[in-house]
């Protein structure tokens, strides 16, 4: 018996045995289709609506949309409080991933609030992660006014071994996965960018501190995320979460009262303490912050990018739309991907442009700070290749502030933490900006959906690079270099100016690279 002989039979037995376990191999349905909603229309006629008006400049015309970056946890943890709390009519939420750790349970919390002063909420999370927050799930979906529905939905529920056999049996659909991240209140201001919901994304306690990058917007763009978050809401692959049924109800009521323990127990503890510091909102309608208003209009994968049939090698609209923009630079590009793989195609394609005379600056983990070691071994061989070509490459260390510091006070790194890139982040010739939920890799190009938002402003851009400047010129980056010796990290700590000629991370990573990183598809890193 040959070895592909042998991998198929296994291949088959598997495929059996998941069957057996979790019943099918298929998208899971109800049974009844779920009732479609739609965003409310009028928003403008909300009160938040009608304070948004009063920030547009007399001279703005109503099509340009307002958009306030937010470099920094706490502030942008405040911004979706803020949000949350002056909506009147509509929640629509949207993520890849919510935990249930101390940010993400308040959040939630938020959420709950919001629903019992009559808000309608929809909650839209990725299936991958949903399961480990199971019970606050269905606890959300008891709540009247709140619906919660998991995206592409795994048959098994929970964490083990038939979820783990049913990935194996039915990878090509449970590969791609929902990756976008909004926060939409009334249809008037949303958040997109780079954030989950918990504690890494808002420098709370964790082992790991994400340096990243939202925008708040309102206006016309905000309709557009509204419109794409109804798509993703009402298509077939949303399944809803069932409130529990009523012989449950007790059992309920005490996970309920449970819960609004944790939360007043989180509010009073230091982190709690640390959150309430601000309120990007309150701030742009009290004009102690200034808001960029521009064109700006949303970018988003079709929902058809999940079908059984489409090619796993068919680019996405987010990516396709990144890469027409990228071919049009003159002057300058500027890079923030925390997962940073070109492939071959991206690499000539930067490799043109820096050939054109365009100075292209990159920006992204290096091995000891970023938090999927394989996705570093798949930039890692492009990267001699990038740099002989003049492409110049910054390397996060996990040192490093967890902020994308917008001129605004620096967070600390938590004591206990590293620190990971997880921003994503364009700018063109100085004045197109592209923020979103996108990496450039392979895994957001075929895999998963992605939102994100492309603005035309020299005033944002230069926020923007501003931001990447303050991060690449400070002791929080290696500059890699390449020379007759072979590949070099070069320090930008004015205190110690060192080179190093080896992998700056620990033994274990490198080998791990190493040994497993050949062995790893592109696209399912």
């Amino acid at each position: 018996m040959t070895r592909v002989q042998c991998l198929k039979i296994t291949a088959y037995c598997l495929t059996i045995l998941t069957a057996t376990l979790t019943g099918c191999t298929t998208t899971p349905k109800p049974t009844e289709p779920p009732t479609p909603s739609y965003v409310i229309t009028a928003p403008e006629a909300t009160p938040l609506g009608k304070q948004v008006a009063t920030l547009r400049p007399r001279t703005s015309s109503p099509g340009l949309s307002g958009m306030l970056l937010l470099g920094q946890g706490v502030e942008a943890f405040s911004a979706r409080v803020g949000l949350a709390q002056r909506a009147t009519r509509t929640l629509d939420v949207q993520y890849y991933a919510i935990f249930p750790d101390e940010s993400g349970t308040l959040l939630l919390g938020e959420l709950i609030d919001a629903a019992q002063r009559g808000v309608r909420v929809r909650l839209l999370i990725d299936d991958l992660s949903a399961s480990g927050q199971g019970v606050d799930l269905r606890l959300l979906a008891s709540v009247p006014g709140v619906q919660v529905r998991v995206f592409n939905p795994f048959a098994a529920r929970g964490f083990g071994p038939a979820r783990l056999l049913e990935f194996i049996a039915d990878g090509e659909r449970l590969n791609r996965r929902m990756h976008n991240k909004a926060w939409i209140a009334d249809n008037v201001g949303a958040i997109i960018g780079g954030r989950n919901l918990g504690n890494k994304y808002f420098n709370g306690p964790s082992e790991t501190n994400f340096a990243d990058l939202d925008v708040l917007t309102l206006g016309p763009v905000t309709r557009e995320i509204s419109r794409s978050f109804d798509r993703y809401w009402n298509s077939e692959w949303a399944l809803p979460i069932s409130a529990p049924a009523a012989p449950e109800k007790d059992k309920v009521s005490a996970e309920h009262a449970e819960f609004a323990t944790r939360i007043g127990q989180i509010k009073a503890s230091t982190y709690g303490e640390s959150l309430k510091k601000g309120d990007p909102v309150a701030d742009l309608f009290a004009s102690r912050r200034a808001i960029v208003w521009a064109t700006a209009h949303a970018v988003v994968d079709p929902v058809s990018k999940f079908d059984a049939d489409k090619s796993p090698e068919v680019e996405s609209y987010v990516l396709t739309e990144i890469a027409e923009q990228l071919r049009a630079t003159r002057q300058s590009l500027l890079m923030v991907s925390p997962y940073f793989v070109p492939g071959e195609s991206g690499t000539e394609l930067l490799k043109n442009l820096v050939d054109r005379g365009v100075r292209v600056r990159v920006l992204t983990n290096s091995l000891s700070a970023t938090d999927v070691p394989l996705v570093h071994a798949g930039y890692a061989k492009y990267r001699p290749a990038l740099l002989k070509h003049g492409v110049t490459l910054y390397e996060l260390k996990p040192t490093a502030a967890p902020d994308i510091g917008t001129g605004r006070r620096e967070t600390s790194l938590a004591p206990g933490s590293e620190a990971s890139l997880h921003a994503k982040a364009f700018v063109i010739d100085q004045r197109t900006v592209l923020i979103g939920s996108m990496n450039f890799d392979p895994r957001s190009a075929w895999y998963n959906s992605e939102l994100g938002i492309v603005v035309e402003s020299p005033e944002l851009a230069a926020q923007v690079m501003q931001a990447f400047d303050r991060v690449t010129s400070s002791d929080r980056v290696w500059k890699v270099g390449l020379d007759e010796n072979g590949l070099a990290w070069i320090s930008t700590d004015v205190k110690d100016a060192s080179t190093l000629r080896s992998e700056p991370a620990s033994f274990r990573r490198r080998v791990q690279v190493e040994l497993l990183g050949p062995l790893a598809p592109e696209g399912f890193m």
